[in-house]
């Protein structure tokens, strides 16, 4: 009987922790953690997959008697980092592409006319949520869930569920990638901020040369026009650079994971 326990209260365990690992993830990463979604879904689709991954992740040999508060707050705090890590490695990708919409907007005089996102509930230009409407649909098409699904089981069998410390190192490789939702935001957004400065440029060199032409009225029309124009460009160039960016979170997760 005393078997039996331990072996329910093992199992039990490893269930909670592998669920409270995915739900870390699902928290971060875009589509589950959008407004539009119950969190109970998220939840039951959390709990789905900890039950599939059960049987798959080492078992914690951790005994009733042997655990503590601190051990146990420990081992939730390394979990939670875990997802964390996995989660941002997708959400750079698409939080990149919602400051390079926001940069594009700004330039094109879209800033006034926000609207809600009802992805992620806050306001934001319509030229953001085009492009990041264009990035999620791009993202399941090349198979960026599976990715995703592909990386979690992994951590499994590279970070296994237990107490141990976290290297100063995969902190730092997390850091770091995540300051590279800025340098996504400006190379997206680099073909429509550039043309639409020398626009305005012209404009400036213009309204100098002839005080008597109303340059205001001439410049907001072409503008939006030449910066639709470029974001169209930018928006057939998305799948090449979503298919980078993919590459690009694959081997952060890998090194990431490693340097734990």
């Amino acid at each position: 009987m005393n078997e039996l326990l331990r072996l329910a209260w093992s199992d039990f365990l490893s269930l909670f922790l592998i669920f409270i690992r995915i739900g870390t993830i699902f928290a971060v990463v875009p589509f589950f953690n959008a407004e539009i979604i119950p969190r109970r879904i998220t939840a039951l689709i959390a709990l789905f997959l900890s039950f599939i991954l059960l049987p798959l992740v080492p078992k914690i040999q951790i005994r009733p008697d042997e655990l503590n508060i601190l051990m146990m707050v420990s081992i939730l705090i390394h979990q939670m980092l875990i997802g964390l890590a996995l989660g941002l490695a997708i959400d750079v990708i698409f939080s990149g592409i919602q400051i390079a919409g926001e940069l594009m907007g700004f330039q094109m005089g879209f800033s006034i006319a926000n609207v809600v996102d009802p992805m992620t509930g806050i306001t934001a230009p319509i030229t953001s949520n085009l492009l990041y409407i264009t990035a999620f649909l791009l993202f399941f098409s090349f198979g960026g869930h599976h990715l995703l699904i592909k990386a979690l089981i992994e951590t499994f069998a590279i970070m296994p569920i237990g107490d141990r410390m976290v290297h100063t190192g995969f902190l730092m490789s997390v850091i770091t990638y995540a300051g590279a939702m800025f340098v996504i935001g400006i190379k997206v957004s680099a073909p429509v901020v550039g043309i639409l400065l020398l626009i305005n440029v012209s404009f400036a060199i213009i309204a100098r040369a002839l005080p008597q032409m109303n340059v205001f009225l001439m410049a907001f029309p072409l503008t939006i026009a030449v910066g639709l124009i470029f974001m169209v460009l930018v928006i057939k160039m998305m799948p090449i650079f979503m298919t980078g960016s993919l590459d690009k979170a694959w081997v952060f997760m890998k090194a990431a994971m490693a340097l734990y």
